[in-house]
Formats: structure tokens, C-alpha cells, sequence
């Protein structure tokens, strides 16, 4: 039997790089919004929504600004606009983690208001 003295690591490197960009080239990066908002963390994600009704999100940046399907508009803009949609569409709030309550609260309760009631918080499970 022949006893090793060293091991030529090279090739193993070389093995280990190719897959790595294989893996990168590969994988498909989800992208949600163009907006960068860094979202709250919970300990548990309850179940996911696989209803196909009209869906329009409404984000909240760390500035406090309002965007509605990824335009920045105001409040009161937000709130033309949702008069327009039906009462039985989707919301999905995407509130940055260093926003404002205040902020999160009045939509919610413009929301609520106009008679919205599908809503729903994106959050990141830990």
C-alpha cells in the first residue's frame, strides 16, 4: 500500500468553483419589488394565500412614502385611486422595518375605511 505524503488540493477547488457558478447561474432570484424596503421579521408565517383575485400592494419606504404598485404617490392619491378598484381586491402592505407605526396605521385605517378588508402584512420568517 502507498502511503500519501500530501494531498494535491487543486483539482477539488477547481471542482468546488465550477459547481458554485453553476449554482448561481442556475438559480432564479425572486425579485418582489424595486423598491427597497427592509421587512419586519416574525417567528412563524401562518398559511400562504393561493386566491387569484385582483392584487395591489402598497409600500411604505423607511422616508415614510407611500407607493401603490410601485409608484410613489400620496396619501390622499392612495386613497382616490383604491376608490376606483372593487371592494373585493387584495392588498398586501409592504412596510419597511425602520418606517413609522403612524405611517402603517393610516393605511390600515384608510383601508378599513373604504371597506378593503382582504389585507395582508408581508413579513420574513426568521
Amino acid at each position: 500500500m502507498k502511503k500519501i505524503d500530501s494531498l494535491n488540493l487543486i483539482p477539488f477547488i477547481d471542482i468546488m468553483l465550477v459547481l458554485l457558478v453553476i449554482v448561481l447561474t442556475s438559480a432564479s432570484f425572486v425579485v418582489q419589488s424595486r423598491i427597497q424596503v427592509d421587512i419586519p421579521q416574525i417567528e412563524e408565517i401562518q398559511g400562504q394565500n393561493t386566491d387569484k383575485r385582483e392584487t395591489h400592494s402598497i409600500t411604505i419606504n423607511k422616508e415614510g412614502a407611500f407607493f401603490l404598485d410601485d409608484k410613489p404617490l400620496s396619501l390622499q392619491e392612495i386613497s382616490a385611486q383604491l376608490e376606483q378598484f372593487d371592494k373585493n381586491i387584495q392588498v398586501i402592505i409592504r412596510g419597511d422595518r425602520q418606517s413609522d407605526l403612524e405611517f402603517f396605521l393610516e393605511i390600515t385605517t384608510m383601508l378599513r375605511d373604504k371597506g378593503i378588508n382582504d389585507v395582508y402584512v408581508i413579513a420574513e420568517q426568521k
